[in-house]
């Protein structure tokens, strides 16, 4: 992967090299000026004539990760079980961090990349190769699905769904933008690149930073806001400076003050919280599993953006442009914030009339009544079958408790009978009968 990596990037210097006349006829140059931007990609800071950089060009970080990735678990011998997949990773990524760390210094030019940060690399082998591995036929998403609550796993899903939604805003944002202000963008692509190769370059430069527009127009739609150098832009107040002459900076707002364009785009953090809460609503069958989830998803969709702001900051020197990006804090606070407000709402009134909070626990089934004697042919019952008895045994005629009431009347009817027939029943009877005198 890393040789690819490296072999993308410096074919995209070489391309550039050769579509620009003024770039000289130095073949090496261009390749250095490649391992360069390889270096760039793989989130370290460099150096160029002079000047630091240290704003990532995503878009060739999204595709190396996207690589990284996509190899996890391909291959003739895959990982069985949970050991061989954390071996698998942590192999993968030393191999990447070296293999970058060894090409980046012995083939850039001297000084420009430095050594304190080869460790970068290695670190977004590592979270590239983990989230590839993590794939629904693994030993890890196997066991995760085993030991997680399910309110904990739809609470990671709501926090995938919160982030793709934000992300989804902030690529809109930075499109209406660039709609809104096209002439303006013609305008700096004719002034920065009169010529069609020229141009080529200048797109080839913002397509590798749309990226990092795209998260900071999730910054500005969440009410946070964006910095460009000195200047600063949000919805609710913007204050404009003279931007470089980079076409895709034209989707910056143009006006101070409050937007009302901006305002609207407010509406996108609530409509993350909705979908979030959404799969838990589904899934679960109490409220407060609901709310535990809609929360989980709330700080994973704040805690993602911050990550992804803090990758996407950075600036230009140490000067007037050193500070271009979101603050990343501040925009997971208030993400987590917003889309947690909603979600949770959503989760607590949604079937609140009908679905519980939390379901009651079972109630013991009753112990079974002991029996100590029992005569020959009888049978333990428990209160249940009593109930049950008694009841046939009402509907059915008589029971034991009414033999003596039975046996008075069979005596009253044996006195009325004949001497006769009187006589041949104590003949049979095994009983002597007693007459008065």
């Amino acid at each position: 992967m890393a040789v690819s990596g490296l072999i993308l990037t410096a074919g995209l210097s070489l391309v550039l090299w050769a579509v620009t006349p003024s770039s000289g006829t130095d073949v090496a140059v261009a390749l250095r000026g490649g391992v360069v931007a390889f270096a760039s990609a793989n989130l370290m800071p460099v150096v160029i004539g002079g000047v630091a950089l240290d704003l990532a060009p995503l878009l060739l970080t999204l595709a190396i990760a996207t690589l990284l990735s996509s190899t996890a678990r391909r291959g003739r011998f895959l990982p069985d079980g949970r050991y061989q997949e954390t071996v698998s990773v942590l192999i993968t990524a030393a191999v990447y961090g070296l293999v970058v760390a060894a090409t980046t210094r012995a083939f850039g030019p001297a000084d420009a990349v430095p050594a304190g940060w080869v460790w970068v690399p290695f670190t977004l082998a590592f979270l590239a190769t983990t989230a590839g591995m993590l794939r629904s036929e693994s030993a890890w998403h196997d066991w995760w699905t085993d030991v997680a609550p399910g309110w904990a796993r739809l609470g990671v899903r709501g926090g995938g769904i919160g982030i793709g939604v934000l992300i989804a805003g902030g690529g809109i944002a930075v499109s209406v933008g660039l709609i809104g202000h096209f002439g303006s963008a013609v305008e700096v692509a004719a002034t920065a690149a009169p010529s069609w190769m020229d141009g080529l370059g200048m797109a080839m430069l913002g397509l590798a930073y749309v990226p990092n527009a795209v998260i900071a127009g999730a910054g500005y739609l969440s009410g946070v806001g964006f910095e460009i150098g000195p200047g600063t832009y949000s919805p609710f107040a913007t204050s404009t400076v003279d931007l470089p002459a980079v076409p895709l900076l034209a989707a910056a707002p143009d006006q101070s003050g409050r937007s009302v364009v901006g305002l609207a785009f407010l509406a996108v953090p609530v409509v993350a919280g909705y979908l979030l809460a959404r799969p838990a609503i589904r899934h679960l069958d109490t409220r407060a599993e609901r709310v535990l989830a809609a929360a989980l998803g709330a700080v994973l969709t704040g805690a993602g953006l911050a990550a992804l702001a803090g990758i996407a900051r950075g600036g230009v020197g140490d000067g007037r442009w050193s500070t271009i990006g979101v603050p990343p804090l501040l925009l997971g606070a208030v993400i987590a914030a917003a889309v947690g407000v909603v979600a949770v709402t959503v989760a607590v009134i949604t079937g609140s009339r009908t679905v519980p909070w939390r379901l009651d626990r079972p109630v013991a089934e009753p112990a079974a009544r002991t029996v100590k004697a029992h005569r020959p042919g009888t049978r333990v019952r428990t209160d249940a079958a009593d109930a049950v008895e008694d009841d046939d045994l009402t509907d059915q005629g008589p029971t034991d408790d009414d033999a003596p009431d039975d046996a008075a009347a069979d005596l009253d009817a044996a006195d009325d009978q004949p001497d006769g027939v009187e006589a041949a029943a104590d003949e049979r009877s095994p009983v002597p009968r007693i007459t008065g005198a």
